[in-house]
């Protein structure tokens, strides 16, 4: 079963939830954190099936450690994945509609553990990236972005963004492109892989995504390369049911190239060109 978190102390979060709820057919079935929990009564794409919950949160999202555990214990249901609901902060003020995995590669900041992360949808992420390609509103940028934040969980875990100021969090079309996304998306899986290198908005990889067969877990941007350890990089690759890996060649350090190129050649970890995968 599929579970979709929203945060009552994150005014975007609030906007997506509502115009789910306005979208899609929901009934009431009981409460969570104190909060209305809701199921869809008819499936609605690969992630919204029918049965899929909806709850809101009281406390922000990123320290909602184990918050899987929770809703399976109080629910007696098991979960296969979950998506949160949030808004998406940028100094650049860029409005922009993203995804990304979660996990830590460095310090804990801003929720989870340091050097751990979450498992990644990775089929359904990317998929989910190309249909908000589709409904892309004028002055926004679509794209993912890398690994970062918490909570640290056990369940494949992807969160769905608006950002990057408090007025498009709480305008309802970004909303709605967001949430007609999630409705209307189709899987087209791909090969399975881990993004390494570039920037935090992993142009390189969103590029690939929405070009070619391939289907991005984890994403190593720079500043997480310099915190990476040989046993991260293997539970990142497990965490995200990863192929192999995808370097931005031109966009890190060509020592850092090297080095983890080596390290999965001697590993014998896959690196996949863009050459390897089919066209879309």
């Amino acid at each position: 079963m599929n579970l979709i978190i929203a945060s009552k102390a994150d005014s975007a979060s609030i906007n997506l939830r509502d115009r789910l709820l306005e979208m899609s057919p929901w009934e009431k079935c009981g409460t969570f954190d104190g909060n209305d929990m809701w199921k869809i009564t008819k499936t609605h794409g690969p992630f919204c099936v029918e049965g899929t919950h909806l709850i809101s949160i009281n406390k922000i999202h990123i320290h909602a450690e184990k918050i899987d555990e929770v809703f399976e214990r109080e629910n007696s249901l098991k979960l296969s994945n979950i998506i949160f609901l949030s808004r998406h902060k940028a100094a650049s003020g860029k409005p922009s509609l993203t995804v990304h995995p979660i996990g830590n590669w460095g310090d804990a900041d801003y929720g989870g553990i340091k050097g751990e992360v979450t498992p990644a949808s990775s089929d359904i992420m990317t998929s989910l990236l190309r249909e908000i390609k589709k409904n892309q509103l004028n002055g926004y940028d679509v794209c993912f972005e890398a690994t970062h934040h918490g909570p640290l969980l056990e369940t494949p875990t992807i969160f769905l963004e608006i950002g990057s100021t408090e007025k498009q969090w709480e305008d309802e079309e970004p909303a709605r492109a967001l949430i007609k996304s999630l409705l209307e998306f189709k899987i087209k899986e791909g090969i399975n892989v881990l993004g390494f290198g570039g920037g935090h908005y992993t142009p390189r990889f969103t590029e690939a995504a929405l070009s070619h067969k391939v289907s991005f877990g984890h994403m190593v941007a720079n500043y997480g390369i310099p915190h990476l350890t040989e046993n991260m990089l293997i539970r990142a690759l497990k965490a995200g049911k990863s192929n192999g890996i995808y370097f931005h060649k031109k966009g890190m350090k060509k020592s850092e190239y090297r080095k983890w190129k080596l390290w999965a050649e001697n590993n014998k970890v896959s690196v996949f060109k863009q050459s390897d995968y089919e066209n879309l």
